[in-house]
């Protein structure tokens, strides 16, 4: 069991792969007949695109291509297998969120009295699934430019000393929640949209969004040298925005 769970994705996907192929060349022969013929059509479409015939044998063989991928059962399988181990790995993130410090290694190169800089990891990584914490302790700033799938994300500004100048905050999320901790004297400015979810700013706007877009900002923020833009979208889920 703990070899499996230890398996990268490339190794999951030629594994689901060869079950797909054993089942289209053992089980179900007339499946290849459905994917030659569907690829066929999608191919002369193709070359026909210009015309009003090609359009409709792309749209034509794209279905048939749609049609037999989902008569699959092993890809039925595979897909709830699927989500069942996403959510599996999303409630084990839950428990215990992923804290990552960034570690700077700094190399100098000379070239023609040029130096160069080179390698730095990030504050997060991007993560299929999986929870985002900045640490409990003091940390060093860097801009945040997040895309993750399924997981929450909290970042703590408190802990960190913030540049005098304007800092950036990118995330985009499939599924979970957005917490961001700013401190009292920071002014923000807060892009935000949401398929589905709620949104909290400073406890001074509080909505329910369905595929919409949030605008905030506060008073300051325009003349403010120091101050924090925060840009983020999800699919599914909340933000908050609160002072610390």
């Amino acid at each position: 069991m703990e070899k499996l769970r230890q398996m990268s994705l490339s190794n999951w996907l030629t594994a689901g792969i060869i079950i797909v192929l054993i089942e289209i060349v053992l089980f179900n022969n007339g499946m290849i007949f459905s994917l030659v013929l569907s690829g066929g059509l999608l191919y002369f479409g193709k070359q026909a695109w210009q015309q009003m015939y090609g359009k409709i044998l792309v749209g034509v063989g794209a279905i048939m291509l749609l049609t037999a991928i989902l008569s699959m059962v092993t890809l039925r399988i595979l897909f709830v297998i699927l989500i069942i181990n996403l959510i599996l790995k999303y409630m084990e993130t839950k428990k215990s969120p992923l804290i990552f410090e960034p570690v700077v290694k700094e190399k100098r190169e000379d070239r023609g009295g040029e130096q160069l800089f080179v390698t730095k990891r990030p504050l997060f990584l991007n993560q299929w699934v999986g929870s985002h914490e900045t640490p409990d302790q003091s940390y060093e700033w860097e801009n945040i430019h997040l895309q993750n799938g399924i997981g929450d994300v909290q970042i703590d500004l408190s802990n960190t000393v913030l540049p005098d100048k304007e800092v950036f905050i990118s995330l985009r999320n499939i599924a979970g929640k957005i917490t961001i901790l700013v401190p009292y004297e920071l002014e923000i400015s807060v892009q935000h949209s949401a398929l589905a979810g709620e949104a909290s700013i400073l406890s001074s706007y509080t909505a329910r969004l369905w595929n919409e877009n949030v605008v905030y900002q506060t008073e300051s923020y325009e003349m403010a040298h120091q101050k924090c833009t925060i840009l983020s979208s999800v699919w599914i889920g909340d933000i908050e925005v609160k002072r610390v």
